[in-house]
């Protein structure tokens, strides 16, 4: 959640201050609609003051009601933004921003094909010759089942034999596996675990020659496509993959932007420019049709 927040204040805004919210445990598990748009929903949201114009974006579900609640508090001098569908009266939210791929057909909202999100990139840093191969994990969609660790295990020792491999797991894949990438014994083959600093993340992916990234996430993928490095979908349990994510694969193929993985993958490079520009004059603009923000906005 913090990454795509983040993300989002890097593209619009010139700073912007973080600040952890957190809602009471009686009101964690339960349904949107049923949690209370209230101060006494959350542990710390007293401790925000605003005394001048604000974007206040928010992202994921318990950040929802403390949105409205600061939006119903502090009136005109708060734009609230939420990230992703809501799931609640839509009309409560100055703007929305949620995946193309969720369909959300609202006046106020602005859909993004890719993930937002807060790596940075060094676009003039030198390509090595080395693949990074991206590994999600467990999730409701997908079980990362033993079939699954072999086929990856497979294609790994493939691949060292044509390129130097980094793997890279993310905080969903299984420690068994993870134990087992570092057993391998091949010079060619890097485990790179605990890479979770969006700095250095960036970095990895900005010197790389070719990405491939397990097609469990979404954000995984939006952020190596966004290196502008070419990027490889790998395909798992294919039984189990939703019609949303498949959606998601066959736009930003169209537009160029994401090839299937096989074993004879070659290197090639995209242009972000183009589309970080367009989504950010989008997002200004709702802005600024918003009269009484239209001068203030930070």
């Amino acid at each position: 959640m913090r990454s795509q927040i983040e993300g989002l204040a890097k593209l619009i805004c010139n700073s912007h201050v973080n600040f952890d919210i957190h809602i009471n445990s009686f009101f964690k598990n339960l349904p949107i609609q049923l949690i209370p748009a209230a101060k006494f929903t959350y542990k710390n949201l007293n401790e925000i003051t605003i005394d001048s114009k604000v974007l206040l974006i928010s992202c994921g579900k318990k950040s929802v009601k403390a949105s409205i609640y600061l939006k119903r508090k502090f009136k005109d001098l708060v734009f609230n933004i939420h990230i992703q569908d809501p799931k609640t009266n839509y009309n409560l939210f100055d703007l929305i921003i949620s995946p193309e791929h969720d369909k959300l057909k609202k006046p106020n909202n602005i859909s993004t094909l890719l993930a937002l999100h807060n790596i940075n990139y060094d676009f003039i840093k030198k390509k090595t010759e080395a693949v990074n191969f991206i590994i999600g994990g467990c999730n409701k969609y997908f079980k990362f089942n033993q079939n699954t660790q072999n086929k990856i295990l497979d294609d790994l020792d493939f691949l060292s034999k044509k390129f130097p491999v980094n793997v890279i797991p993310s905080r969903r894949t299984p420690d068994q596996f993870i134990k087992k990438l570092g057993t391998l014994d091949n010079k060619n083959i890097r485990l790179l675990d605990n890479l979770f600093d969006p700095i250095s993340y960036g970095k990895l992916l900005s010197e790389a020659k070719m990405h491939i990234v397990t097609w469990d996430s979404i954000s995984m993928i939006s952020e190596a496509i966004s290196s502008e490095t070419g990027t490889f979908l790998y395909e798992f349990e294919e039984s189990s993959c939703p019609k949303r994510y498949k959606l998601f694969y066959q736009m930003t193929k169209q537009k160029g932007m994401l090839k299937s993985f096989d074993r004879d993958i070659e290197p090639y490079a995209i242009s972000m420019k183009d589309y970080n520009f367009e989504l950010k004059s989008k997002i200004l603009n709702k802005i600024k049709s918003n009269l009484w923000f239209k001068n203030s906005a930070s």
